[in-house]
């Protein structure tokens, strides 16, 4: 975990998915937005294979996509596909493990326009180890994450894809500060008899993904989970609806103030992307939602130094929305921050 030193107190950042169909669209309306953190556009309905799991698939032995289905092999059915991916491990070879623009024309597109920009930060996120581990399933409708051999190359192709992003962002500015979201919307199942996967099983992937990253790592979680385990994950960042679920969030107070008080940082999902409640919310009503949960930690011992330094961030991605809705997400995001008195 490293401390951030330099974002402004309530920086504003988003999730990942938009709405938008055209690449370079989507990266004008994310700099029109976020002018400290921005990030770099997944957009699924311009093709299917940037939705969250299909995107990062690539260089992963065993896998199958056959139209919407998607499934997984063992080492023992595709010996040659395993054989060379742990050769490539070996190497360190980030190439393999690239996303071609096929599977993220936002990225590229991103990275054209940020050598026009002056940024100090910029946001980058990957499926996490969790969520796609309990996504694919082997040829027996078995969950990948059960079989050990599999969900150990998960987390280390993760691994080198977000190493290979990291690289791709600071090639356009060695000095750039990435922040890397691992998204984990799996982790609300956790404990529940579809993901019985162990405190243990769920730690060591997590400690896998990250290692050896320069980057601030985050983590995303848009609904309930164990919070107490995630924020001793050692992430510089975690991440959640704070619209739906602060408040529970705040029933583990103890371990949120350990938190912070190590250096960690926490992105406030704030705005609803519920496109019904959406409808009915305005920038005052979010704000004074962000200033009682603000409050609430204040009372029980906390800084507003601390408090202060987080990030505010919608709820989740937009990626399900119209492009007026998700419009409507980023400039009540702007106006929460401009109006937030904390």
């Amino acid at each position: 975990m490293r401390p951030f030193l330099f974002l402004e107190p309530f920086e504003i950042t988003g999730i990942g998915s938009l709405p938008h169909r055209d690449p370079e669209e989507a990266v004008r309306f994310v700099f029109r937005y976020l002018e400290r953190v921005p990030h770099w556009p997944q957009l699924p309905k311009r093709d299917k294979k940037e939705e969250m799991i299909r995107q990062f698939l690539e260089g992963m032995p065993g896998i199958r996509e056959e139209d919407e289905k998607i499934w997984i092999v063992t080492p023992s059915d595709a010996p040659e596909e395993w054989e060379r991916f742990y050769q490539d491990l070996q190497k360190e070879d980030l190439f393999p493990f690239g996303i071609n623009p096929e599977r993220a024309m936002g990225f590229y597109a991103f990275l054209e326009s940020l050598k026009e920009k002056n940024f100090s930060f910029v946001k980058g996120q990957v499926v996490g180890p969790v969520t796609l581990g309990f996504s694919l399933k082997d040829m027996k409708g078995r969950f990948a994450f059960y079989d050990e051999e599999i969900r150990e190359m998960i987390a280390k192709t993760l691994n080198m894809k977000a190493k290979w992003q990291v690289r791709k962002l600071k090639e356009i500015r060695p000095d750039l500060e990435v922040i890397l979201f691992f998204d984990e919307p799996g982790l609300v199942g956790w404990g529940t008899p579809q993901i019985s996967a162990s405190s243990a099983e769920i730690t060591a992937v997590l400690k896998e993904v990250k290692e050896g990253l320069e980057a601030f790592c985050g983590i995303h979680i848009c609904g309930n989970t164990e919070w107490p385990l995630i924020l001793r994950a050692n992430f510089d960042v975690v991440s959640l609806d704070a619209y739906l679920y602060g408040g529970s969030f705040l029933t583990w107070v103890e371990e949120i103030k350990e938190f912070l008080q190590r250096g960690g940082i926490i992105a406030w999902g704030i705005v609803p992307t519920d496109r019904e409640i959406l409808k009915k919310e305005d920038p005052d009503g979010i704000t004074r939602k962000l200033e009682k949960i603000l409050l609430k930690l204040q009372k029980e011992g906390l800084s507003e130094g601390f408090l202060k330094r987080a990030l505010l961030t919608p709820a989740c991605g937009t990626g399900t929305l119209t492009e007026e809705e998700a419009t409507r997400v980023y400039e009540i995001l702007y106006r929460v921050k401009t109006c937030l008195s904390f």
